[in-house]
């Protein structure tokens, strides 16, 4: 899906605004926004992708893209200057190496032989 709104960080983190609302029942819709964040990795050419997804409900058609758009705004108000730090790439590779470190000696533990 075509993302309806990019902002690129000075720190290089690049994210990516996508709509994946849906109307469910008469006039009121599901407004999802998903969040693709992406940092260069050094070690390799595809990014680091993380995605994140925010939601809210009953929302009437009337406001779908007002309620979007501060869906969009909440988050880079709150986790912006978070974002933009300029070690934030180097610890989010670091976490996610750690993370998958973690579930291959969590597997490896319940292995069965």
């Amino acid at each position: 899906m075509t993302p309806f709104r990019t902002e690129r960080l000075d720190n290089g983190v690049v994210l990516e605004f996508s709509d994946r609302s849906n109307r469910y029942f008469g006039d009121y819709h599901r407004v999802c926004v998903e969040v693709r964040l992406s940092v260069s990795r050094p070690d390799c050419e595809e990014p680091l992708v993380k995605v994140l997804t925010f939601e809210r409900m009953g929302v009437a058609g009337a406001n779908v893209e007002m309620t979007r758009n501060a869906l969009v705004e909440d988050y880079l108000q709150n986790a912006g200057r978070y974002l933009a730090h300029a070690d934030y790439p180097a610890r989010l590779i670091a976490a996610e190496v750690a993370s998958l470190r973690r579930s291959q000696r969590i597997d490896s533990r319940n292995d069965v032989y």
